[in-house]
C-alpha cells in the first residue's frame, strides 16, 4: 500500500492512521530510521527494547535470532522493492 504526507517546517511528518493501525505503531512508541539506499526505513524500536534485557537474558540467543530474522525482512522487503521497480520501469 503506498501513502503519502507531507513534512512540515520542522521535519514533522504524520503516519498515516491505517499504516500506524497495521504496525501497531501507538503513541509513545520508540522508531528507529536507517538511511536505506535514496530512502528512508523506519522500525520500531523492538530491537532497542531487546537490548535492554541483554543481561537478564544473555545466552538464550536472542540477539542473534531477532538479527537474523530483520536480515530475512530486509531481504524480503528488498525484493519487494526491486519488483515494485521493475514493474515501474517503462
Amino acid at each position: 500500500m503506498a501513502s503519502s504526507a507531507v513534512m512540515s517546517s520542522k521535519g514533522q511528518l504524520v503516519i498515516p492512521a491505517k499504516l500506524r493501525e497495521e504496525l501497531g505503531l501507538k503513541p509513545g512508541v520508540r522508531v528507529v530510521f536507517k538511511k536505506h539506499g535514496k530512502g528512508l526505513l523506519m522500525e520500531s524500536g523492538a530491537y532497542e527494547a531487546m537490548l535492554a534485557l541483554r543481561g537478564k537474558y544473555a545466552g538464550l540467543g536472542l540477539e542473534e535470532s531477532f538479527a537474523e530474522y530483520r536480515r530475512e525482512e530486509r531481504e524480503l522487503e528488498d525484493r519487494k522493492q526491486k519488483a515494485l521497480d521493475e514493474e515501474l520501469r517503462p
